[in-house]
């Protein structure tokens, strides 16, 4: 069963975002040959105003300029900023997802939280849709969704529901986090990363976005559940009701033998939330939304100050609400090692994960400066200003509201070819960001943009992993898939185009 599952995972992974990018950096290139060199002027923050384009001489771009592209983002020169600190932080952000793995405690959450709420099944439907999206808006949950699939089938088939419910739940709750994605690094913290912005930047704005969007697909998914229940016909896999039972129906069964969790298990439950809680308070821009709410300075400022306790903690200790990377790296390697500790590993095994987590996204990490080479060839070549005054020319003259329609089905259609949250930033974001700015969309909003084409598109999307693998899991037709949540994803599309609209509107 699993083995088939990742041959499906392989097979349907689609295009690889390093081809990708390296595509994307030779055709910058190419036209560095091609387009003439310009410049905006710049205000004080340091962002283009539009209207004030200038020619400049072209600067072309040769095969070097591609190959030390990517070294200097990772790097930095005077006019780009390094992408050491965001790579880093992916790394380590591995690690902790590492030690929460070898922990086992996202499993031990979900089957106690199946297991006290069996008897309320619209309220467990509710629960594990949020626990889901928890997953995706803090982690970018995303290829391990076939496990999810595996833990709940048989309790909800037991409960008279269809495999479509279960999908629905992993599938959706997932990625409507990562629409959201309020403390995601792989989305949010790379293109706010790219857009020069900070990843605090709109935080309040995604948290709201998050319950409003998760209580609503758990909404629909509550509502299809009840008529599946009801008129079990009704379900695109009916034909498959017996199968699904015989071979999926067993582990419920043994569900009142389970154990509670034990006190171990709780403290590393308590250690995993409490991570992503300090993540959402230091970077909650707490100065921006009341200049005086000042706590979280006076405690850093006390602490930088006080003899004695600056000597032992430190006199650099930045406020929650100014952290970035930096801060962010040493809370995820903090957190790992106390997650170790309260698991009872020995130091070398904690390193081991530590090392092991970090391994596995360096592919994600190194993603990131490729994303910035692109950036660094656009800014050598002069042609930055010159892209964003023919688009300010075109898109840009477009109304406000069509053209976040259009800058939307523009970001869905990418995000089907290529739903990878680094490499969809990487490829779109230096220019989309600007461009938005031009018309009067807040860089903020624009990253929001992105994050719900990109959730939206690995909802049903052939290139989506967790489709593909969770699909071939319980045994459903991919073609049936579509056909049973087709209504479904139009409804969350309507939503979250509402949300963008209402958001540019107010903004």
């Amino acid at each position: 069963m699993v083995d088939d599952t990742t041959k499906s995972k392989k097979k349907m992974k689609g295009l690889n975002s390093f081809v990708v990018m390296f595509v994307v950096m030779v055709f910058i290139t190419l036209l560095t040959w091609v387009i003439p060199g310009g410049e905006y002027q710049l205000d004080k923050a340091g962002n283009a105003i539009a209207g004030t384009y200038s020619a400049l001489p072209s600067n072309k771009q040769g095969l070097w300029d591609i190959i030390v592209a990517p070294i200097i983002g990772m790097v930095g020169n005077s006019a780009v900023s390094g992408a050491v600190a965001i790579s880093l932080y992916v790394m380590l952000f591995g690690s902790f997802l590492e030690m929460m793995d070898e922990t086992g405690v996202i499993g031990l959450v979900l089957k106690s939280v199946s297991k006290r709420f069996e008897k309320h099944p619209y309220v467990l439907i509710t629960v594990l849709t949020f626990i889901m999206a928890f997953l995706g808006t803090t982690q970018g949950s995303y290829e391990e969704g076939y496990v999810y699939v595996s833990l709940f089938l048989p309790i909800f088939l037991a409960l008279g529901m269809d495999s479509i419910t279960v999908l629905m739940i992993t599938v959706f709750g997932t990625q409507i986090g990562c629409a959201s994605s309020v403390i995601n690094p792989f989305s949010t913290g790379i293109a706010s990363d790219i857009a020069g912005i900070s990843f605090g930047s709109g935080i309040m704005e995604r948290l709201l976005i998050f319950f409003v969007l998760t209580g609503f697909v758990s909404f629909i998914i509550c509502l299809y559940a009840k008529s599946v229940k009801a008129h079990p016909e009704r379900s695109i896999q009916f034909f498959r009701r017996d199968d699904d039972l015989l071979e999926f129906g067993g582990g419920s069964e043994n569900s009142d033998n389970d154990q509670s969790m034990s006190g171990k298990e709780k403290s590393l439950v308590a250690v995993f939330i409490s991570t992503f809680v300090i993540m959402v308070l230091a970077l909650f821009p707490w100065t921006s939304i009341n200049e005086n709410f000042t706590l979280f300075q006076d405690i850093a400022e006390w602490i930088n100050t006080t003899p004695i306790i600056n000597t032992i903690i430190g006199s650099d200790v930045v406020a929650f609400g100014d952290w970035y990377f930096v801060e962010l790296c040493g809370l995820m390697l903090i957190m790992s090692i106390i997650s170790g500790k309260v698991a009872g590993f020995s130091i070398d095994k904690i390193i081991k994960i530590i090392m092991k987590g970090a391994g596995a996204l360096i592919s994600t990490a190194l993603m990131v400066p490729m994303a910035r080479g692109i950036q660094v060839l656009m800014t050598q070549g002069n042609i930055t200003a010159t892209i964003l005054n023919a688009t300010e020319k075109s898109i840009g003259s477009l109304p406000l509201i069509i053209f976040v329609i259009f800058a939307f089905v523009i970001y869905l259609v990418f995000a089907c070819f290529l739903p990878s949250s680094t490499g969809l930033a990487g490829a779109t974001i230096a220019v989309m960001v600007p461009l938005g700015s031009f018309v009067g969309v807040e860089p903020f909003i624009m990253i929001i943009i992105y994050n719900f084409a990109l959730g939206i598109a690995k909802m049903f999307t052939p290139t989506s992993i967790i489709v593909m693998t969770c699909t071939q899991y319980a045994k459903i037709d991919y073609l049936s898939w579509v056909r049973g949540v087709w209504k479904q994803l139009a409804m969350i599309f309507a939503v979250c185009l509402a949300i963008v609209l209402l958001l540019v509107i107010v903004t």
